[in-house]
Parts: structure tokens; sequence; C-alpha cells
């Protein structure tokens, strides 16, 4: 059996434009409903620290500020 290819991984735009259509599409209904019990500000930042968590990974974000314990 010949090896399997590997898949690329899509281009930036491309993933935004995955981004964007999934939000938009009410696959995360909840996430828009949920996002006015908070400040823009600790939207923007809880963005920030998931994207940081999605490309960094665990060791990627910083728990104790996280959690207020510094």
């Amino acid at each position: 059996m010949p090896p399997k290819r590997r898949r690329r991984p899509p281009p930036p735009k491309a993933r935004a434009e995955a981004e964007a259509e999934i939000l938009e599409k009410g696959r995360w209904s909840q996430f828009r409903a949920n996002e006015k019990f908070h400040s823009v500000e600790e939207n923007a930042a809880a963005r920030q620290r998931c994207r940081q968590l999605l490309t960094g990974g665990v060791d990627a974000v910083d728990w104790l500020e996280l959690y207020e314990q510094k």
C-alpha cells in the first residue's frame, strides 16, 4: 500500500476566511451571544489568549497572570 500523502495546511487567507465563515454561520452562535456579557477590552484579551493557546500550546499562556495569582 503506498504511503498516504500529507495535507498542506491552508494558506493564512484561506484560514481567516474559514474562521470568518464559521463565526458567521451560527455554528458558534453562543459565541456572539456571550460577547455582550463582557467589555470590548475583556473580549479582545480573551481572544488574544485563545490565539496564544492555539498557536503556542499550554506553555505559551501565563496561567499565573490569567488567574491573577501574581
